[in-house]
């Protein structure tokens, strides 16, 4: 049985969860995370500070925004598995992506999307690790699929054949 910690810590993460990744709201940053807020993925390294937190997305938008049409193209959803939460901390297991309709695209640990509305897509698993005090997450630190993101962005080798990723459990 959660203690209230936990309860309220993963009802902080399902409220990031669903605003931040699944509806690309940057705005709850304000309202969820703590001043010195530190969100970290390997494929875009540490930012941090909220407004660093909600430039990062802004970016990650516009990369994936058609260009004549203002509705998001990309999509992040917890599939199957449940957030786990312990003391200070919740875990969740993530599948997202989307389609890179919008500008030219640099943010990335490995290669570039040099052009604009390139129309590849991507679809990787990740899992995040979030830390709260006091009600407010003060960071969140994760493991993307970033090899499959690239490989599908063209930027890495293929996977060889009967190699490719397939997820279990959407």
């Amino acid at each position: 049985m959660p203690t209230q910690e936990e309860t309220k810590n993963l009802e902080v993460i399902q409220e990031y969860f669903t605003e931040y990744w699944g509806k690309g709201n940057p705005e709850i940053v304000n309202k969820l995370c703590a001043d010195n807020f530190v969100i970290n993925y390997p494929m875009h390294g540490p930012r941090y500070g909220k407004e660093n937190a909600k430039k990062m997305l802004s970016e990650f938008k516009e990369a994936r925004r058609p260009m004549q049409n203002s509705q998001l193209n990309i999509s992040f959803h917890a599939y199957q598995h449940p957030l786990i939460a312990s003391g200070p901390y919740v875990v969740g297991r993530w599948i997202g992506g989307g389609t890179h309709a919008g500008v030219a695209f640099h943010d990335l640990a490995v290669g570039a999307l040099e052009k604009a509305n390139t129309g590849k897509k991507m679809y990787f698993s990740g899992t995040t690790i979030f830390t709260l005090k006091d009600g407010l997450i003060v960071d969140e630190t994760g493991e993307e699929g970033a090899l499959t993101a690239l490989q599908q962005l063209g930027l890495v080798q293929q996977p060889n054949p009967g190699k490719e990723v397939k997820y279990l459990h959407e």
